[in-house]
């Protein structure tokens, strides 16, 4: 069994740190050099139009574009976009001009959707259909490989329609970048994984429920004849390394906070509650803790781990997490 891979989450929104709520891209500027030095493997951006403190965030393609051009080897990945923000063939474009100018380093993670309030409020079109979302986003999908592949291609879908359309240059990678499709459920969205992804993500699950649902996603990709070991399997996560009860009560109230944020936007929060049930979900301990949290998750088929660091914009989690505990697994 390989080691797992650790990719670190841009916080690009106010508040995805406990510790600080500024937005200073000034920053990151200064710290992505030093995580690719330190190890980890990738950056990941969410895509959102508000979100966090004051509904404050960067936008996702921008920040990605910039970061391509600060490192040199680390992966750089969207966690994940949303097939509502933009046309299916804009997006190809988009993400084949990524891939040239990062030299071949794109992962791009598409989502269907899953906040009303922000799209509504720029003015796109909300489907209060999950099923109705993910058919649009396997539509997207399938335009996005179609332009990536072909030196002209139509398409002509129940949502989107292409004519003739062209995307050079092409990205580097061949066939083309791997795409992440993330969610859990059973029904709709594990499904289309098995079908359509390069990679599986999912956030705020146990290690019992991780196993569960990849068991799930094993059943489709067999009826679909999808080898699984293929699909990339990821988490999305965050982490706080400290042995220090107040630090770690810190990430409570913090919790509690931005649950009630996003209670503004009327979509679901990270869970609250005590210090007790946060660490039954979370990456949040002392360097045994969370070397052994982590081992739980590697063996129940976790393959790489996209973290945010809850004391960023110290480096202290992320110093214990790449020198003590990712060495160990």
């Amino acid at each position: 069994m390989s080691k797992p891979r650790v990719g670190i989450c841009l916080p690009v929104f106010a508040g995805a740190s406990a510790w600080d709520h500024s937005l200073d891209f000034g920053v990151l500027k200064s710290l992505i050099p030093k995580w690719e030095e330190m190890g980890f493997n990738s950056l990941w951006v969410p895509d959102h139009l508000t979100m966090g403190d004051g509904g404050r965030i960067f936008e996702c393609w921008t920040v990605l574009a910039a970061a391509s051009q600060l490192c040199e080897s680390m992966r750089l990945g969207t966690l994940v976009l949303c097939a509502n923000h933009r046309s299916p063939a804009v997006l190809a474009k988009m993400a084949a001009t990524l891939d040239v100018i990062s030299n071949g380093r794109l992962e791009l993670g598409v989502g269907a959707g899953w906040r009303a309030s922000e799209q509504l409020s720029y003015g796109l079109k909300w489907e209060p259909s999950v099923k109705v979302r993910v058919k649009r986003l396997i539509e997207s999908v399938e335009i996005i490989r179609g332009m990536w592949t072909n030196d002209n291609f139509s398409y002509s879908g129940q949502y989107y329609k292409v004519d003739n359309a062209t995307c050079s240059p092409r990205p580097l990678q061949k066939p083309h970048p791997r795409i992440w499709l993330a969610g859990k459920g059973e029904r709709i969205i594990l499904k289309a994984i098995a079908r359509y992804a390069d990679g599986w993500n999912v956030d705020e699950i146990s290690p019992k429920e991780y196993a569960r649902k990849l068991e799930v996603l094993r059943g489709y990709c067999d009826s679909v004849g999808t080898d699984c070991e293929r699909i990339d399997k990821s988490l999305e996560t965050i982490i706080l390394i400290s042995d220090k009860k107040e630090e770690l009560q810190r990430v409570v109230e913090w919790s509690k906070w931005y649950a009630g944020i996003q209670a503004e936007y009327g979509t679901s929060a990270p869970a609250q509650g005590d210090l007790a049930e946060m660490k039954s979900r979370y990456l949040l301990g002392s360097v045994r803790e969370v070397t052994e949290r982590i081992a739980e998750y590697v063996a129940v088929g976790v393959q790489q781990f996209m973290v945010y660091f809850l004391d960023y914009p110290s480096m202290r989690s992320m110093k214990l997490l790449a020198e003590d505990v990712m060495p160990s697994l």
